[in-house]
């Protein structure tokens, strides 16, 4: 009799330990299925941290979203190629979120031609100058027949045309060296707060000392 409860007490012993073994084992697979969903979401993008490039491109749209005077002119240096994909990016989120009315976007290069520019522009705004006699065909301005006109008065044109644009944004591509927004009829500041502008170059002295941008934003190689 007494052998018998011997073995029953051993068996409900051994049946215990059992229980507790595979309770632990549970727990442990659940902890590791908490730890592996964790790691998952991390790989996954919870917790994002953005590249260069992005708090680049956030910093140039920054710029771009400031209406204040202090910041109307603003440079992006770095390579051709690289600035040029920021100034598209830049260009297109632009149009996306409707942050100007319109975006004028010409190209200087290296021996820049003030009335090509100013062609460049004026046609973007519906400011039309005729190649042969560089006649303005504008109702709104009218020089008499087949009158030729300085740069000046094209520069007057221009800048009167852009204030009748609450916003717009003026990208100015591949600058070699300084450019007279004045001569060239982009109004700026205190003549014209909406307009931002956007000069892309491959020299920070071009920038910095002959354009004298407001704020500048140097693109770094990947």
């Amino acid at each position: 009799m007494s052998q018998h409860l011997f073995s029953c007490s051993d068996n409900i012993i051994k049946m215990t330990q059992l229980l507790w073994c595979i309770r632990m084992i549970v727990m442990k697979k659940k902890e590791k299925k908490k730890y592996y969903y964790f790691q998952g979401a991390m790989d996954l993008g919870d917790m994002y941290i953005p590249s260069t490039d992005d708090k680049v491109k956030q910093q140039i749209m920054d710029a771009l979203r400031v209406r204040d005077q202090g910041e109307n002119i603003i440079g992006l240096c770095g390579s051709v190629k690289r600035v040029k994909h920021f100034a598209k990016t830049a260009i297109r989120r632009a149009e996306r979120d409707q942050l100007f009315q319109e975006i004028i976007t010409t190209n200087v290069t290296k021996k820049s031609d003030i009335t090509k520019i100013q062609t460049q522009i004026g046609e973007a705004i519906g400011l039309n100058f005729d190649d042969k006699g560089v006649v303005v065909k504008s109702t709104w301005w009218k020089f008499g027949n087949n009158k030729r006109i300085t740069t000046a008065e094209r520069a007057a044109l221009l800048c009167a045309k852009m204030k009748e644009l609450q916003t717009v944004l003026v990208v100015l591509n591949d600058v070699h060296g300084r450019l007279d927004l004045g001569e060239i009829g982009i109004p700026f500041g205190e003549d014209h707060n909406g307009c931002k502008i956007l000069v892309t170059s491959t020299s920070v002295e071009v920038l910095s000392k002959k354009m004298k941008v407001h704020k500048l934003i140097e693109i770094s190689e990947t």
